[in-house]
């Protein structure tokens, strides 16, 4: 994707993450869980994944790990990203595009095959880091149980069953969606101080 593209798509992507997060794009169906009440991260800082496969879109509240896996800035080498979170969690589509690619493989194509991700960190609905992703696959997924070894089997806390799953992607952009909420911020100041000096003007012609 060339430059002008990744910097519509932020700019895009953007609007649509200052509407609650959730996108509705004409001619596409989303689905998505309620957002989880309690937050355990430092900041409150939530995760949001939007998938946008070729005919719905998907929106998943509930990865807990995000790993860009130290890629998308070695321009020679493809990008790859990591997300973890609870099996279920709201994801039929994802497990689709996960089902496919195991049953067809990597190199072929079907419904499934491309997709674009955008993950956004977000405090109580405010955007505070974009990560864009496009022309996407599974590269590799894999389901595994987490827990604290005596605690767990005492009975004193609980089993966690995970998803992890990892994708490569031919795009990657940056979304900084705080740095434009400030510029937007200073531009409407501006235009409004230079609207007010222009009724300035035009009341002192009056008279």
């Amino acid at each position: 994707m060339n430059k002008s593209k990744n910097i519509l798509r932020i700019g895009a992507f953007a609007i649509i993450a200052s509407v609650l997060l959730i996108p509705n794009i004409q001619g596409t169906q989303t689905f998505a869980e309620e957002k989880p009440n309690n937050l355990n991260s430092v900041n409150e800082i939530a995760l949001q994944a939007i998938f946008h496969f070729r005919e719905r879109v998907e929106v998943v509240d509930t990865f807990k790990l995000f790993d860009t896996m130290s890629s998308g800035f070695d321009r020679t080498k493809a990008v790859h990203f990591k997300l973890e979170g609870v099996i279920g969690g709201g994801k039929p589509l994802l497990y689709k595009a996960i089902d496919y690619t195991f049953t067809h493989g990597r190199n072929q194509n079907h419904d499934f095959s491309e997709f674009d991700v955008n993950v956004i960190f977000h405090r109580d609905g405010i955007p505070q880091r974009q990560f864009i992703y496009s022309n996407c696959e599974v590269k590799n997924y894999n389901a595994y149980t987490e827990y604290d070894k005596e605690e767990t089997y005492n009975l004193k806390t609980n089993f966690v069953y995970l998803d992890k799953i990892e994708f490569e992607c031919r795009g990657f952009a940056l979304g900084n969606p705080l740095y434009d909420a400030m510029m937007q911020a200073e531009t409407e100041q501006k235009t409004a101080e230079v609207l007010k000096n222009l009724d300035r003007v035009k009341a002192k012609n009056v008279k």
